[in-house]
């Protein structure tokens, strides 16, 4: 089980250079299944995609602490039960051909991108006063159903109170601290909380702040970039990971291109 590993280091851990936020948020529904798959067949290793918590606690894949901008149900994620957000149809919103897509678990999920042969960082994104209810529940589902060998996996949030159960509860899980605004204080939140990367919003980003990540031996990913310009701009100022809406920012190929050679999530020995 995950949970005898000990965390890998930054320099074991290993990230592609692009990541797909959400799936493939640009061509299917964020955060389902559609996109997941839309994701492997674009060539995609790795995907990004918020987890979360029903009202009766079980882990599934959403975005806002309401239903109403991307199902046709409405109201409070926290307080509705699976079984109604189930029913819900999670797709219609994009578009007609995604009629009926559902919410997706955070099981089916990680069984899907195995048997795809991906990568997955799992943002645990809690509505507002579970923090530690769904940092343990997503921890400890990772864990259980996430092969111990596989690698390529990595848990991130905005949420410091997360990160700190998640890595009680899973200390073998690698962990990555996401910010927006709070930029003077993550690396010291980063090194507090044992993180191995750093997601920061291209907006907020300078050219100095990526050195300074990457100065103090953190991984750093950026999000959400989906203008091609910009992408090439960041990995010039050594941004390791990118992620975006779609598969095509980076170019005619999705493939790494650091010339860091393991897909299986560790680099290999020397």
């Amino acid at each position: 089980m995950a949970a005898s590993l000990k965390a890998p280091t930054v320099q074991e851990l290993w990230l592609p250079r692009l990541i797909g936020h959400r799936g493939e948020a640009a061509r299917a529904p964020e955060n389902t299944l559609a996109s997941m798959r839309m994701a492997a067949a674009s060539g995609l290793r790795w995907v990004e995609f918020d987890a979360k918590l029903s009202g009766d606690g079980v882990p599934l894949l959403f975005h806002d602490d309401t239903l109403d901008r991307t199902t046709n149900g409405e109201g409070p994620v926290a307080v509705t039960p699976f079984a109604a957000i189930r029913a819900l149809d999670a797709g219609s919103w994009f578009g007609p051909d995604f009629a009926g897509e559902t919410v997706p678990t955070l099981l089916e999920t990680l069984a899907l991108l195995v048997e795809c042969g991906m990568g997955a960082n799992v943002e645990i994104k809690p509505c507002p006063g579970r923090e530690m209810e769904t940092a343990s529940v997503v921890s400890s589902a990772i864990e259980a159903h996430w092969p111990a060998d596989y690698g390529r996996l990595i848990v991130s949030s905005f949420s410091r109170a997360a990160l700190a159960r998640a890595r009680d509860v899973a200390p073998g899980l690698p962990r990555g601290l996401v910010v927006w605004d709070r930029m003077a204080t993550m690396m010291e939140d980063a090194a507090a909380l044992d993180c191995v990367s750093i997601h920061c919003a291209h907006q907020h980003l300078t050219r100095e702040m990526a050195y300074a990540v990457k100065a103090a031996g953190y991984i750093l990913a950026v999000y959400t970039v989906n203008d091609p310009a910009l992408a090439h701009q960041l990995i010039e100022w050594g941004v390791d990971t990118i992620i975006s809406d779609d598969s095509g920012t980076l170019g005619t190929t999705v493939s790494d291109s650091t010339g860091r050679a393991s897909d299986r999530g560790q680099v290999p020995a020397a």
